[in-house]
């Protein structure tokens, strides 16, 4: 028998997996410090792939002052420069990358605590309506002999 509660719990269910959901669903398993730390990490990763891409780009452009001037550069203040740099580039990133993660996980937490209510009250229904259809009949298996 369809009833018109579990109707409207089990589509606020698909309505908010399909939409929302998907991405909500699956931060649900991590703890937000894990979470957090798991896609700076990731984002440190990507900003330095594109620190050296950025780097090899420039250092081609420049190609040409560096062959001419190959002998005459102070390579160590060079380094030194690129690596203040890169600190800086990373820097940045990894802080608008916890801030932004852990304000994702915040926003979505009371989202997964409605969702998984949602799914314990559709649980609670479905067990009654289950005990209902039984009208009490509890089996009792241990007499069986596999």
């Amino acid at each position: 028998m369809v009833r018109e509660e579990n109707v409207k719990l089990m589509s606020k269910i698909a309505i908010y997996e399909k939409r929302e959901g998907k991405q909500e669903i699956a931060l649900s398993g991590y703890y937000k410090s894990d979470y957090v730390r798991m896609n700076v990490l990731k984002t440190v990763v990507f900003a330095t792939i594109a620190f050296l891409a950025v780097a090899a780009v420039v250092a081609f452009y420049k190609l040409d002052y560096i062959l001419a001037n190959i002998f005459k550069i102070d390579y160590k203040s060079l380094g030194l420069g690129i690596l203040l740099i890169y600190a800086v580039w990373v820097l940045i990133y990894w802080l608008i990358a916890r801030i932004l993660y852990a304000w994702r996980y915040e926003k979505a937490r009371p989202n997964i605590i409605e969702y998984n209510h949602n799914l314990k009250k559709l649980q609670e229904v479905s067990e009654r309506e289950i005990l209902k259809a039984m009208k009490g009949v509890v089996i009792n298996d241990d007499f069986i002999d596999f």
